[in-house]
């Protein structure tokens, strides 16, 4: 089941097989502990099969990732009270959030859904009352189909930092009580604040999660969808009256976007991260607060 994308989870405190687990079925990639079915065959539906668990062990990962926003605009003359000005602003932030070098257990579903088991998880009570609660029809569900474990506990640094900057210049009549004033030449100044913290993890804690979706075919743009593999995850059975044909999709942020019934701004761009040691590169994804 190939992805290179993961979702950070809310914070670093959850464990591999407790709150967020392989083959959890969830209703938003935002609220991973928010489960509506647990798969496999330890789980209350062990009856629908998964596919095999594949694990393997990557040596000292660490990664890192900024944020850069800068955001222009042109001050008006009237909210200045200058007859003739120009008046410039800039309001910028950044963000570099660090993780540091410890081992990873990244632990995957490999392989495909069978037909029969996809149809049955949708066919469960709580999944398929979700499914059919949508606003604009129906619902897309999320299963974990990956889970990257951090062995040992690691460092996370979080390093905030905003600016705001700003010059007028301009010549021409200033209302100062009665009498206009003429004035040349021009102001400038600048505002920064800096903070960071940073915090050790427990072992053996999830740091990131993978997801596939379960949703309608034929839902979203086919050609971006990058991380797709339709063919391999259509469940190529004939729908019973009232349901719809489904197909399992990996999940990326422009794949979640595509569900209408999830706030769009939850989501920030994805960060590329290193490439990992079978040479893939890899990306997360962390929720806006």
């Amino acid at each position: 089941m190939p992805s290179n994308t993961w979702f950070l989870p809310p914070d670093f405190t959850f464990l591999p097989d407790g709150a967020i687990a392989l083959g959890r079925v969830i209703p938003d990639p935002a609220r991973p502990t928010a489960t509506l079915a647990s798969l496999g065959p330890h789980s209350e539906n062990p009856t629908i099969a998964l596919p095999a668990t594949k694990s393997l062990v990557e040596k000292g990962r660490a990664f890192s990732a900024e944020k850069i926003r800068s955001f222009g605009f042109e001050l008006l003359a009237k909210f200045l009270e200058l007859a003739s000005a120009n008046g410039t602003a800039d309001v910028s932030w950044s963000r570099n959030k660090s993780f540091g070098a410890v081992d990873h257990e990244v632990r995957t579903l490999d392989g495909a859904f069978a037909p029969a088991a996809l149809r049955a998880i949708t066919r469960l009570e709580e999944v398929r009352r979700h499914i059919d609660s949508g606003r604009f029809g129906k619902r897309c569900v999320y299963i974990v189909s990956g889970l990257r474990v951090a062995v040992d506990s690691f460092t996370v640094t979080d390093e905030r930092a905003s600016k705001v900057s700003g010059s007028v210049g301009g010549s021409g009549p200033v209302p100062a009580g009665a009498a206009p004033v003429e004035v040349g030449g021009g102001v400038s100044g600048a505002r920064e604040d800096t903070g960071s913290r940073s915090y050790e993890t427990a072992p053996g804690i999830v740091f990131a999660y993978r997801l596939h979706v379960i949703r309608p075919k034929g839902q979203g743009n086919v050609e971006g969808e990058i991380f797709s593999d339709r063919a391999a995850f259509l469940t190529g059975e004939e729908a019973a009256e009232g349901e719809e044909e489904v197909e399992l999709v990996a999940v990326d942020v422009d794949t979640a976007r595509n569900d209408l019934d999830l706030e769009p701004d939850a989501f920030s761009d994805e960060q590329k991260l290193a490439k990992n040691e079978q040479g893939d590169e890899e990306s997360y994804v962390y929720f806006n607060p």
